[in-house]
C-alpha cells in the first residue's frame, strides 16, 4: 500500500506543479482569445444577468441558486488558508497572479458551462450534465466514466475529509472543542441538507453564501477603516511585488506567479468540471445565459472573496507565518477578544457550505452510473459519515488521493473545452450579431438540446 501511495504522491506532485499551471493558464488564456476576452466584454451583462434572476421551476435549481451552490463549494478553507499560504510562500505579489487567474478562468467557466447545458440530458425528471455527458455524446465511454468516479473520490475527500479535518483541528486549538463534537455536528448538518436532494442543498447555499460574504466583507471593511493607510500600502504591495525579483528570477517556478497561479486555480476550481455539473442542473433553457451567471463564479470567489482576506493579512501588524492561523491572528489583533470568534465563524460557515455544496457534485457522478436509490443513499451515507470519523484526523494521504484524482477530473475537461470551443465561439458570436437565444440554433450545426432519456 505504501508503494501505491509513493507513486501516486509522485504523479500528483509532478502534475500540481508547472504542468498544471501551463494546463490552466494555456487553456484559460487559449479560451479568452478564441472568445475574444468574454470576461471583459460581458461581465456587466453578466451581472445583470445573475441580479435578474430566474422564476422557480420543477425542472431544476435557477442560476441563482446554482451559482450560490457554486460559491458554497469552492468557498472552503482554501479562501482563508490558501491564500495565507500564498502569500507566506510568494509574497503579497502571488495575490495579484491569483487574480490573473480567476479573470483568465472566467473564460474556461464560461466555456465548460456552456457546454455542460448544451449537452446536458433528462432523466427521471431531473436535468444532469457535465464533462461525462459530453465525453458520452462523443463516443468516449471510458473517459465519461473515469470522470465520474474521480468526482465521486474527490467529492469524499478533498471536499469532505479534508475541510472536516481542517476544521475540527482548528475549532480544538482555540476553543479546546473536541474534534468528535466538531465531527458530529458537521455530519448532523450535512445529513439533513443532503437528505433533502438537490433543491435543499441549493436552497441552503443561497442563505448561506450571501451570509457569509456580507458578513465577511464587513468583517474586513472594519479592519480597513481600522488602519486606512496601511490597507492602502498593502494594496500598493501586491501591485508593486507582483513583478518584483521574486517573482522574476525562480519565480516561474517557485516565487509569486507560481504560488499565486496555483492557489488561485484551487481556490476558483474554473476548468476542473465541478461547477458544470450545477450549472447543467438549472431551470435556465438558454446555455448563453448560463454560461454568463456561472462566469460570475471566479471573479466573486477569488478577486473579491479571497481579497478580503489577503487585505486582513496584509494589513495586520504581525500575522504570523503559520497559513492555517495567519487570518485568525490578523483579526485578532483587529478585535480583541472578538476577531478570533469571528474567524472561526467564517471558517465554520465556509466549511459547512463545502460540505452542502460538494454532496451535490458527488451525487450526480454517482448517478452518471446508477440511479438505484439504494447506491445514492449508500453514497449519502457515507459522505455524511466521513466528518465523524476525519474531524481533526491527520489526512495527508487522502490529500494525495484528492490531489490524484482532482487531476483526472481537470485535465480531460480542459482539453474538452479547448477543443470544442468552436461549439462556444460559434454560438456567442451569434448572439453578437442578434440571435436571442441558443434555442433558436435548433436545426442548426451548433444548438442548444437536452437529450431526454
Amino acid at each position: 500500500m505504501s508503494v501505491f501511495f509513493e507513486a501516486a504522491e509522485k504523479l500528483a506532485g509532478a502534475f500540481w506543479g508547472l504542468p498544471a499551471l501551463v494546463l490552466f493558464v494555456g487553456g484559460g488564456l487559449y479560451a479568452s482569445v478564441r472568445l475574444k476576452f468574454v470576461q471583459f466584454r460581458c461581465l456587466g451583462r453578466a451581472f445583470r444577468e445573475t441580479l435578474k434572476g430566474s422564476e422557480k421551476s420543477a425542472e431544476g435549481p435557477t442560476p441563482i441558486e446554482a451559482l450560490a451552490a457554486s460559491l458554497g463549494a469552492v468557498m472552503g478553507p482554501g479562501n482563508i488558508v490558501g491564500v495565507s499560504s500564498a502569500i507566506l510562500l510568494g509574497g503579497a505579489g502571488a495575490v495579484f497572479w491569483m487574480w490573473v487567474s480567476a479573470w483568465l478562468g472566467m473564460a474556461l467557466r464560461f466555456a465548460e458551462s456552456f457546454l455542460a447545458v448544451k449537452y446536458r440530458v433528462e432523466k427521471n425528471g431531473e436535468r444532469r450534465g457535465g464533462a461525462m455527458y459530453i465525453f458520452r455524446a462523443k463516443k468516449m465511454p471510458a473517459m465519461a466514466a473515469a470522470f465520474a468516479g474521480a468526482g465521486i473520490i474527490v467529492s469524499l475527500t478533498m471536499a469532505d475529509a479534508v475541510p472536516a479535518s481542517a476544521l475540527g483541528n482548528a475549532l480544538a486549538g482555540a476553543w479546546n472543542i473536541p474534534p468528535a463534537v466538531t465531527g458530529a455536528v458537521m455530519a448532523a448538518f450535512t445529513a439533513a441538507v443532503v437528505f433533502g436532494g438537490a433543491k435543499r442543498i441549493t436552497g441552503a447555499a443561497q442563505i448561506t453564501v450571501p451570509v457569509l460574504c456580507v458578513f465577511y466583507a464587513l468583517l474586513t471593511g472594519a479592519a480597513i477603516v481600522c488602519r486606512p493607510a496601511k490597507a492602502v500600502s498593502a494594496l500598493a504591495e501586491i501591485f508593486s511585488e507582483a513583478f518584483s525579483l521574486r517573482a522574476g528570477a525562480g519565480g516561474l517556478l517557485g516565487g509569486a506567479l507560481r504560488h499565486g497561479l496555483s492557489k488561485g486555480v484551487f481556490s476558483h476550481e474554473a476548468g476542473m468540471g465541478t461547477d458544470p455539473l450545477l450549472a447543467a442542473s438549472t431551470s435556465e433553457n438558454d446555455a448563453y445565459r448560463q454560461a454568463l451567471v456561472s462566469m460570475t463564479g471566479p471573479f466573486l470567489d477569488t478577486v473579491v472573496f479571497c481579497s478580503f482576506t489577503a487585505i486582513a493579512v496584509l494589513t495586520a501588524q504581525n500575522a504570523g507565518n503559520d497559513p492555517a492561523s495567519m487570518a485568525r491572528t490578523a483579526f485578532s489583533e483587529f478585535f480583541p477578544g472578538f476577531g478570533g470568534w469571528a474567524s472561526d465563524v467564517t471558517l465554520t460557515l465556509l466549511v459547512l457550505a463545502t460540505l452542502s455544496s460538494w454532496a451535490f457534485y458527488g451525487e450526480v457522478c454517482v448517478k452518471y452510473f446508477s440511479d438505484r436509490k439504494l447506491f445514492v443513499n449508500l453514497y449519502r451515507g457515507l459522505y455524511c459519515a466521513v466528518p465523524l470519523i476525519s474531524a481533526g484526523a491527520d489526512l495527508s494521504k487522502l490529500l494525495v488521493i484528492g490531489d490524484l484524482t482532482t487531476a483526472i477530473m481537470a485535465v480531460p475537461n480542459v482539453i474538452l473545452c479547448i477543443l470544442l470551443i468552436c461549439e462556444v465561439k460559434t454560438a456567442e458570436e451569434r448572439r453578437l450579431i442578434g440571435t436571442s437565444s441558443v434555442d433558436k440554433m435548433r436545426g442548426k450545426r451548433y444548438h442548444n438540446y437536452t437529450e431526454k432519456l
